[in-house]
């Protein structure tokens, strides 16, 4: 530590050192001088004067007259002047020497899309939802789920890990909210976001760090999102209510067959299923039953089940913001309340959130800050996905079309209200899963930040944030007997299902920083600090699941569960970072930096290669530098008087990704039920010593161009990032029992660009246009792997994690079409070995796939890479039309390449069993000769036409018209009203794309290997929503 303290201050004293520009020629105020520039200040559309502009140099400032014109002193150091007026946007301009400098201003109109604006009269129930949005080019947003507050996973840059969390750190108010823990759900297709404990409107900012993240040391390779809340500004009272309401329909419906097109293709199923006449005998009634008979009702209805279990959903928003204070405090305080109605039947979703920040001014240099907010979100859930056991809307797509949910009377002749069992193919009822279901999950989180700060000096301050969060989580989960068909596992059958879980987590984090910022004989500035960090995390499960309650009526965990299951973690660690940065600006122009953060954890191995030991902990060392010049900022520059800004960038730093689990450093045994009814020992993980954190060195190039009397900006990055030690999983030796344990020893490579555009298209009297268009490509590249090449199975299908490609890419066989003929087919010769190594044949009506290594064989040699689920290009196109008080926001997002494994058209168009099946298999091989993409229907697909191959892979590219929102502000000015806002908003009004699923935009799960893959998770559907903002 007492090194570290010498390096810090030895980095201060060097950045305070005097210099000077050679052949500057400007004079100084240190030399006596004064200087002097004004200038006149017009409106950038009429031309005309503005009023009351001030024009700032540094702490020196002027107000212009009516005639526009200002003159103001201008220290030797500042190479640019600051205009800002109420109505108008903030102008920075280059001075250049020169001592007469008019400048013409924007009306506000064409603020960016990326401000405030974007967390007000919002139809966004979390985050994730708008920086998906607004902030495309940053960050890369794949949606979970449109379960309410579910949210997308994101990505910054692409991937720099393969195996553990590739999220973006979170850090709300300096506050670093652990995200690692959250636990898999007992809801299938539902994910817990812990950016849905926030309420968007309660956002000030958003600032997203991409590059040289040093200062977060072994937790900021995957970028870090900074979210400011709403504080106090001022000591007038401002009173601010919005509510808002709308409704959400259902996705577009997949086509699924008909119940005349079923029952043909239900035939053609049993003829082949090889069960003799059983199947037969037992569905005479479905294929041709007499009308007259009484059954004939119950089995000849033409019921769309989607229908049944989907609806128009709803959403509604109330929330108030008061902000205020004296000279002694300022507040702010929200209150809001959400609730969804799901477009799935007895689906929802709630939110209470309440927060309240202040700032309270001790004395003149002590100030206090205090955050308190709690924010309770409860969902009513049911399954989703491909699940054709207990999810409701993957069922309804399964079903038989010829049957419905309720029976009917015993001739037949009216429908009661009692639910049908099982159908006689097997498939549960989706109704009484809606009927009888419970799943809940119910979260809250509390918090309490205190954040002193003292200036000690002019120069010198000490501020610090110590926080406590408490979370809790709860989920129930119960799937009833009746209508819901058993499961086998093993020897076990599960009649019914009862699964709890509870999650409790105590986060502890405390922030001691030391400042030194100092404008050193006018021309060189240094801004420098040093800090200290720790992380302490308390967290606990517990999870039980048991069968076969006896009766629907008992769904809760008792000691009489059949198959019973009881799990849990109780685990803590902890984290430490020594931090420090140091920067240096000469006049404005020249500015260079280094940071360096020195990280500890209780979860790296006291071997860690590339660490070192202190204070009985393992320390990573994590360095950072950069430097950035303002080249308009120069005088050689006055002669581009087309250009208004050019500053160029470069960084390059080390940043870590510690998400480890907190046990995987050790050996221990899990419990492990043997047959049903005893439990077991075994050893559930291998210690490794040397275990350690991520590290990825990052480069990055960028240039910041503004030209045409600042009408046009652009920027433009270049990144490589490079990740050693990947978490990988290596194969453990064979007298150990256990397959993998983990290691770091992979590398990945990650390159990429950044485009970002704005451009004032329009500014009329009447009309004006601002538009943003931001656009990202990455590549990645595995570059090591300790064990060599492997697959990972994922839902049938296939990752290969391999040297020399990118991450994800599916591995599998590729196809091209179907056999026509029997000719074709034998003039192929592709046959397939079974396991006593007899062949059989492809024949007409098999799908023609590739026999890549050529020996007549289809076969695992035969697989290659067939998709690629990383796109080319990412981005967003943000436009703003204002015409008077009325505003018109159109978002759209792109993305081009990047290929989807579509998981749930595979279990729709494989045709192996009895499922209902979508309309396109009505163009199903069926005679010889017959042209098709559609293979022969086959009961079991004996020759595999429906293995993961190129059939599944489609191209995920889409353009979307994202959000349409529609505001007026009503410029009303009384006693009690001082302002409204009325507005209304659309979202996912128009995709347009190739891909045959409901929604490309998809992603499984956080992990990188999950991308690119479609469950058959909930998909937005379109939705409206109105609203009004009261300024009271």
């Amino acid at each position: 530590m007492t090194n570290i303290l010498k390096y810090a201050m030895l980095a201060m004293a060097l950045g305070t050192v005097p210099a000077r520009a050679a052949g500057d020629g400007v004079p100084s105020e240190k030399d006596g001088q004064e200087i002097y520039v004004n200038g006149r200040v017009t409106d950038a559309r009429s031309g005309k004067p503005v009023q009351g502009v001030r024009v700032a140099a540094g702490s020196w400032s002027a107000l212009t007259d009516e005639e526009g014109r200002y003159r103001v002193r201008v220290p030797s150091y500042m190479v640019q002047l600051t205009l800002s007026s109420e109505g108008y946007l903030q102008r920075t301009v280059p001075l250049q020497g020169d001592s007469v400098k008019d400048v013409s201003v924007y009306s506000d109109a064409f603020l960016t899309l990326k401000g405030d604006d974007a967390f007000t009269n919002t139809q966004a129930v979390s985050l994730d939802e708008v920086l998906g949005g607004r902030w495309g080019s940053d960050v890369r947003a794949a949606t979970r789920s449109a379960v309410g507050g579910e949210g997308a996973n994101l990505f910054i840059r692409g991937y720099n890990s393969l195996n553990v969390n590739a999220q973006p750190l979170i850090v709300v108010d300096g506050t670093i909210w652990d995200t690692s823990t959250w636990v898999e759900s007992v809801h299938d297709g539902f994910y817990e976001n812990p950016l849905a404990f926030i309420d968007v409107n309660d956002i000030e900012s958003v600032q997203i760090l991409k590059d040289a993240t040093s200062l977060y040391g072994s937790k900021g390779a995957n970028g870090v999102i900074l979210i400011s809340t709403k504080r106090g500004r001022s000591i007038t009272t401002r009173i601010a209510a919005d509510l808002s309401y709308g409704f959400v329909q259902s996705p577009e419906p997949i086509r699924m067959m008909g119940a005349a097109q079923y029952r043909t293709y239900l035939s053609e199923m049993l003829k082949g299923s090889g069960q003799g006449n059983k199947l037969a005998t037992l569905f005479d009634g479905y294929l041709g039953m007499n009308p007259s008979s009484a059954d004939y009702s119950t089995y000849h209805q033409n019921n769309d089940w989607t229908d049944n279990v989907t609806r128009n959903g709803n959403m509604q928003h109330y929330g108030i913001n008061v902000q205020g204070g004296d000279d002694i405090a300022k507040y702010s305080i929200s209150l809001s309340y959400d609730n969804q109605k799901g477009v799935v039947e007895e689906t929802g979703f709630s939110r209470l959130n309440a927060r309240i920040n202040s700032d309270v001014f001790l004395t003149k240099t002590l100030t206090l800050g205090t955050d308190i907010y709690f924010t309770n979100l409860n969902y009513t859930l049911q399954d989703d996905g491909v699940n054709a056991t207990t999810a409701p809307r993957y069922l309804a797509l399964i079903k038989a079309p010829f049957l419905v949910g309720y029976s009917y009377t015993d001739d037949g002749t009216q429908l009661t209200n009692t639910l049908n069992d099982v159908d006689e193919l097997g498939v549960s009822n989706p109704l009484a899963l809606l009927e009888n279901a419970e799943n809940t999950n119910k979260q809250y989180r509390f918090g309490v930040s205190l954040a002193p700060k003292w200036d000690i000096t002019d120069d010198w301050a000490v501020e610090g944030r110590f926080s406590y969060s408490f979370n809790n989580s709860k989920s129930h989960y119960f799937s009833p007997m009746v209508g819901v068909a058993p499961q086998v596992v093993g020897n076990q059958v599960w009649e019914n299902t009862v699964k709890d879980q509870t999650a409790t987590q105590n986060d502890l984090f405390g922030n001691v920083k030391l400042s030194y910022r100092k404008l050193i004989h006018n021309d060189h500035f240094v801004d420098a600090f040093v800090g200290y960090r720790i992380m302490n995390t308390s967290f606990k499960s517990v999870y039980e699941d048991g069968h076969n309650t006896g009766n629907d009526k008992v769904s809760n965990m008792n000691n009489s569960l059949s198959y019973r299951t009881v799990d849990g973690l109780n685990t803590d660690w902890s984290s430490v970072a020594l931090y420090a940065q140091g920067k240096y600006t000469f006049q404005e122009r020249y500015t260079l930096w280094a940071a360096v953060s020195l990280d500890a954890s209780s979860r790296f191995g006291k071997d860690a290669p590339g660490s070192f030991r202190m204070c009985g902990g393992t320390w990573g060392t994590f360095p950072s530098i950069g430097g950035s010049w303002l080249v308009t900022g120069e005088r050689f520059m006055r002669r581009l008087t087309f250009l208004d800004r050019l500053n160029l960038r470069a960084s390059f730093g080390v940043t870590g990704n510690d998400n480890i689990d907190g046990m995987y450093g050790y050996s221990y045994l899990s419990g492990v039920n043997y047959l049903g009814s005893a439990v077991g020992l075994k050893l559930a993980n291998l210690a490794n010593s040397s275990l350690k954190w991520e590290t990825t060195r990052k480069w990055n190039a960028g240039i910041d161009l503004a030209f045409l009397n600042d009408r046009i900006g652009v920027s433009f990055d270049y990144f490589r990032h490079k990740t050693k030690d990947l978490l990988t999983w290596k194969q453990a030796d064979t007298e150990t029992g256990l397959d993998t344990y983990l290691y770091n020893g992979g590398e990945l490579t990650n390159r990429g660009f950044e485009i970002a555009l704005s451009a004032k298209v329009l500014d009329t009297k009447l009309f004006k246009w601002n538009a943003e268009l931001g656009i990202a490509r990455y590549k990645n590249e595995i570059s090591a792997l300790p064990d060599g090449d492997y697959t990972t199975e994922i839902l049938g299908g296939e990752v290969l994690t391999a040297v020399g490609h990118p991450a994800g890419v599916f591995y599998g066989y590729e196809a091209h079409g179907v056999y026509a003929t029997e000719a074709e087919a034998q003039a192929a010769r592709l046959k397939v070995q079974h396991e006593d190594a007899s062949y059989t044949y492809f024949h007409a009506g098999d799908v023609r796939f590739a026999d890549l290594h050529a020996d007549g064989v289809l076969d695992e040699r035969d697989k290659t890479i067939i998709g690629d689920p990383n796109p080319d290009f990412t981005g967003s196109f943000a436009n703003r039309f204002t015409m008077g008080r009325f505003a018109l926001d159109v978002l759209c997002t792109f993305k081009c390449g990047g290929d989807v494994y579509n998981y749930q058209r595979q279990t729709l168009e494989s045709m192996t069993d009895t499922y209902n099946q979508t309309g396109a298999v009505m163009n199903r091989w069926r005679h010889e000769g017959q042209v098709t993409d559609m293979p022969k229907a086959v009961y079991g697909d004996p020759m595999g036409n429906s293995r993961f191959s190129s059939r599944w892979i489609e191209d995920g590219s889409f353009f979307k018209l994202k959000n349409v929102r529609l505001s007026y502000v009503w410029p009303i000015n009384n006693v009690f009203i001082q302002g409204v806002t009325f507005w209304a908003g659309a979202s996912n009004l128009l995709t347009l794309t190739k891909y045959l699923g409901p929604d490309p935009d998809v992603s499984m799960q956080t992990g990188v290997l999950y991308q690119g893959i479609d469950n058959g998770l909930l998909s937005h559907g379109r939705s409206y929503q109105i609203g009004v903002k009261l300024n009271l």
